[in-house]
C-alpha cells in the first residue's frame, strides 16, 4: 500500500505533467526543482550564525540545509523500519526536498534581518521566514508562471510548519514591542493556497514529513553549531564554571522543551561532551570534534520513532533524554555564540542595513531604485501600498548578505558604486 495518493501528488498547475521518459518520481522532481532554484543557490551567501566570509569552516544557510537533508534522510530510513509504517513507508526524496527548502525564506543577516523586515511589514501583512518559504516556492520562483516551482501538494505540506495566519497571531500579541515579534505564521493572502495545500478535512494538521523536517533541522543546527562554536573558541570548558552563564543556559533550555532544566544538568551534559574531546594535536582534536558530532546525530536518529494517536494519526516521537540534550545544546549556543558581542555587533549592523534599505526603497514612489525585473512587479501594484511594500520586502529578503551590503553602500556611501555594477 502506497502512503501517497493521487491527491498528494497533485500540482496546482495540472498541465505540468511528467515526461513519459523521465524515470524520476514526483518527489525526486520536486527535489531537483528546489536544488536548481535561484533561491537555493543564494543560501550560500546567507548567514547561519557566523557571517559569510568569516572563514571557510563555518556553516552557511546552504551547507546547513544540505546537512539537514542528510539527517532527514537518515531519520526516514530509520523510522521506516517501525511497525507503524509497515507497507506505507515515508518517501526519502520528499523529506529531502522539504529539508533542502526549509530555509529558503530567510533574509540576509539571519534572524536579525527577519526581525527588521517584520518591524517594517508589521502593519502590511508581516514577515516570517517560513511564510516566505511558501511564497518563494509557489510564487516568486519562475519555473511555472504563476505557480512558482509548482511542487506537489505533499512536498508543500512537508515544508509547512505553521498553520495560523498572520492576522490571528498579530491579534494575540500585545505590548509596546508587539511590532518587533516575528510571528510563526503564514501570510493572510496565502489563505486560498493554504486551503489547497491542506485540502482541509483530515489534512488540517501538520504532516509527519513536516515533523521529520523540523526535527532534522533541530538536530542539524544544534549539533553543527556546537562544532562551529568549538572550532571558533566561543565554547570552552571554562564557561561552564561561570554560574551566571550556566543559569541563563538552563533557563533558555527550559523554555525550549527541557522542562525543569537546572545548572547541574547543563554542567553534567557538557562535561560528557568535553570528555569526548581529550585533545592532543590539532589534527587529533579535529577528529574528536567530528566524531562527537557523528555520535550526537546518530543518537538522535536511533532514538526517534513514530507513534499512532487515538485518532489514528501518526506523529514523531523523540526520546526525552535526546530532546533535552538538543534543547541544552541550543541554549549553550544561544548564550555563548548568538549573544556573544563578537556576533551581536555584526548582527546589529545587519539589522540596520536591512531597515535602511527597506525605508529607502519603500519611500521611493517611482520604483526606479529597484532592479528591472523587480520594478515590473512593483509597477503592477504601485497603487496598492501593502502589495507594493510586499514587492520591496520580497526583493530585500532575497538578497544575500553581500548583495545587501553592496546595495546599502551604493545608496548611502559617497563614492561607492558604478554604472557598470550589476543590480
Amino acid at each position: 500500500m502506497s502512503r501517497y495518493t493521487s491527491e498528494d501528488l497533485a500540482r496546482r498547475d495540472a498541465t505540468d505533467t511528467a515526461d513519459p521518459q523521465d524515470p524520476r518520481s514526483p518527489f525526486e522532481v520536486d527535489r531537483a526543482r528546489i536544488i536548481h532554484s535561484s533561491a537555493f543557490r543564494r543560501l550560500q551567501g546567507k548567514t547561519q550564525i557566523f557571517g559569510v566570509g568569516e572563514g571557510d569552516f563555518f556553516r552557511t544557510r546552504l551547507t546547513h540545509s544540505m546537512e539537514t537533508a542528510q539527517i532527514g534522510k537518515g531519520l526516514v530510513l530509520f523510522v521506516n523500519k517501525t511497525p507503524e509504517l509497515a507497507g506505507a513507508p515515508i518517501s526519502v526524496e520528499l523529506v529531502e526536498a522539504a529539508c533542502l527548502a526549509h530555509d529558503l525564506g530567510h533574509p540576509p543577516f539571519g534572524h536579525n534581518g527577519e526581525a527588521a523586515l517584520q518591524a517594517m511589514m508589521h502593519a502590511y501583512g508581516g514577515f516570517e521566514a517560513n511564510a516566505q518559504n511558501l511564497r518563494i516556492l509557489t510564487r516568486l520562483e519562475s519555473k511555472r508562471e504563476e505557480f512558482g516551482l509548482n511542487l506537489t501538494r505533499a512536498t508543500l505540506r512537508a515544508v509547512l510548519k505553521y498553520l495560523e495566519p498572520y492576522s490571528a497571531r498579530k491579534r494575540a500579541r500585545t505590548g509596546p514591542k508587539a511590532h518587533l515579534a516575528v510571528e510563526k505564521c503564514y501570510y493572510d493572502q496565502d489563505e486560498p493556497l493554504m486551503a489547497w495545500i491542506r485540502a482541509d478535512g483530515d489534512r488540517a494538521g501538520r504532516s509527519l514529513e513536516s515533523e521529520i523536517m523540523e526535527w532534522a533541522d533541530d538536530i542539524a543546527y544544534s549539533v553543527h553549531d556546537l562544532e562551529d562554536g568549538l572550532h571558533s573558541g566561543l565554547i570552552i570548558p571554562e564557561h561552564f564554571n561561570n554560574l551566571r552563564l550556566v543559569e541563563r543556559m538552563a533557563e533558555y533550555a527550559g523554555k525550549r522543551g527541557a522542562i525543569g532544566c537546572d545548572v547541574a544538568e547543563v554542567q553534567a551534559f557538557m562535561a560528557r561532551v568535553f570528555a569526548q574531546l581529550p585533545g592532543g594535536s590539532a589534527l587529533r582534536l579535529k577528529e574528536q570534534r567530528k566524531r562527537l558530532t557523528s555520535t550526537l546525530i546518530h543518537a538522535a536518529i536511533i532514538n526517534t520513532g513514530v507513534t499512532r494517536g487515538e485518532s489514528g494519526a501518526l506523529s514523531l516521537a523523540m526520546d526525552e533524554g535526546v530532546r533535552r540534550q538538543v534543547a541544552m545544546l541550543k541554549a549553550v549556543e544561544f548564550v555563548l555564540m548568538i549573544r556573544n558581542p563578537r556576533v551581536t555587533t555584526l548582527e546589529y549592523k545587519g539589522r540596520l542595513i536591512v531597515t535602511q534599505l527597506f525605508r529607502a526603497l519603500a519611500q521611493d514612489d517611482s520604483g526606479d531604485l529597484l532592479p528591472e525585473d523587480v520594478r515590473e512587479s512593483w509597477d503592477e501594484v504601485r497603487h496598492d501600498e501593502p502589495q507594493r511594500l510586499r514587492v520591496v520586502c520580497d526583493y530585500i529578503a532575497g538578497l544575500t548578505d553581500l548583495a545587501a551590503l553592496k546595495m546599502y553602500a551604493r545608496l548611502f556611501e559617497p563614492g561607492v558604486g558604478s554604472m557598470q555594477d550589476e543590480l
